[in-house]
C-alpha cells in the first residue's frame, strides 16, 4: 500500500468525493480557490504556478481543514492529496534504509510477518495527516514546505533519529538499553534479538544521521534548503568522505544546538560563539568530557 492508500485517498475515496462535491461551495466562499473549475484539476495546476500563488490556494484548504478553522475532514483530505508527491518521496527514501536503522525506536515487529515498506508508508501517512490537521494557518504562509518538513521531522523522530529525538526528549535520546526486550527489537529468524543494546556513545555515533534531500516534490512547493538542512548535509558528506568521524559530527551538532540557546556576546575568536565558555559548559555533560576537551575538539 502507498502513502495515499494508507490515508484512503485513492480514486474511489469517499473523502475526495466529498471534496469534489463541495468544491464549488468552497470556491464561492473563498476566492483564493477560484483557480480551477473542478477539484481533480488542482493537482495538475499546482506545478504550473509559483510558490506564492500555490501556497495561497493550499492555505485556503489548510484553513478549512484546521479544527480552529473550518474543521472539514474533506478539506484535510484534499490538502493531503495535493501534498502526496512530497510525502511519497519521503517514504521512498526511508524505504531504502536498513530496517534496523529505520526502526531503532519504533514498535516491535516480527520477521516474516511484516513489511518495512508498509510500515514506512504508515508512519509517513499518519504524520502527514497530523501536520495537515494541525497546520498553524493563522501565522504561517508556506503551507507545502512547512507541512512536508514537519512530516519528515516527525517521522525521523518516531523511528529513532538521534538528533530529532534529542530535541524532543533528551532523556530518552541518551538512555542506555542494558538488556533486550521484546518491544522495540526486530526478531531474527532464530528467535534472537536482531540487535543488542548499545552504549550511549555508540548510539550517538551510530544513530540515524542520514538526511534525505527531500522537502517536497518537483512541484511549486519545493523550497530552498534552510541553513539547518545545509549544515546536516555538509556534515553527512564530511562523514561519508571520512573528513570527520560520527562522534565529531555529534559534537558539532551539540555545539550548534546549545549555541542557539545562549546569547553570544563575543565573536572575536572567529567561531561564531560555538566555543564560548557557556556553550562548552552545556555540551560537556552531554558527551561526557571536560569543557577543555569540547573546545579542543570543536
Amino acid at each position: 500500500m502507498s502513502v495515499g492508500d494508507q490515508l484512503g485517498l485513492d480514486d474511489n475515496s469517499e473523502l475526495l468525493d466529498q471534496a469534489r462535491q463541495k468544491w464549488p461551495a468552497w470556491v464561492a466562499a473563498d476566492p483564493r480557490l477560484d483557480v480551477v473549475d473542478d477539484f481533480d484539476d488542482l493537482r495538475s495546476w499546482l506545478p504550473t504556478v509559483d510558490h506564492e500563488t500555490s501556497d495561497q490556494v493550499l492555505l485556503a484548504l489548510a484553513m478549512l481543514a484546521a479544527p480552529d478553522g473550518g474543521d472539514n475532514i474533506a478539506a484535510a483530505a484534499a490538502l493531503a492529496k495535493c501534498l502526496l508527491p512530497g510525502a511519497c518521496r519521503l517514504a521512498g527514501w526511508l524505504s531504502t534504509l536498513p530496517p534496523r536503522e529505520v526502526f531503532r525506536d519504533s514498535q516491535p515487529v516480527m520477521a516474516g510477518t511484516w513489511s518495512a515498506v508498509e510500515r514506512v508508508d504508515e508512519l509517513v501517512a499518519s504524520q502527514l495527516w497530523i501536520e495537515v490537521r494541525t497546520f498553524k494557518w493563522r501565522r504561517l504562509r508556506k503551507v507545502a514546505s512547512n507541512i512536508l518538513i514537519n512530516t519528515r521531522v516527525g517521522v525521523l523522530r518516531e523511528v529513532g533519529d538521534f538528533f530529532y529525538v534529542s530535541r524532543a526528549d533528551r532523556t530518552w535520546a541518551n538512555t542506555t538499553l542494558v538488556e533486550s526486550f521484546s518491544a522495540g527489537d526486530i526478531t531474527s529468524a532464530d528467535g534472537g534479538a536482531g540487535y543488542s543494546a548499545e552504549m550511549r556513545t555508540e548510539r550517538a555515533s551510530d544513530a540515524l544521521f542520514h538526511r534525505p534531500e527531500i522537502l517536497a516534490d518537483a512541484g511549486p512547493e519545493q523550497e530552498e534548503p534552510s541553513a539547518t538542512e545545509e549544515l546536516l548535509e555538509l556534515l553527512a558528506w564530511a562523514c561519508d568522505h571520512e573528513v570527520i568521524s560520527p562522534a565529531d559530527r555529534y559534537l558539532l551538532l551539540c555545539l550548534v544546538e546549545e549555541a542557539d540557546r545562549v546569547e553570544t556576546r563575543r565573536l572575536a575568536r572567529g567561531y561564531g560563539g560555538l566555543l564560548s565558555n557557556e556553550v562548552s559548559s552545556r555540551v560537556a555533560p552531554r558527551i561526557g568530557v571536560s569543557e577543555a576537551t569540547v573546545r579542543r575538539h570543536g
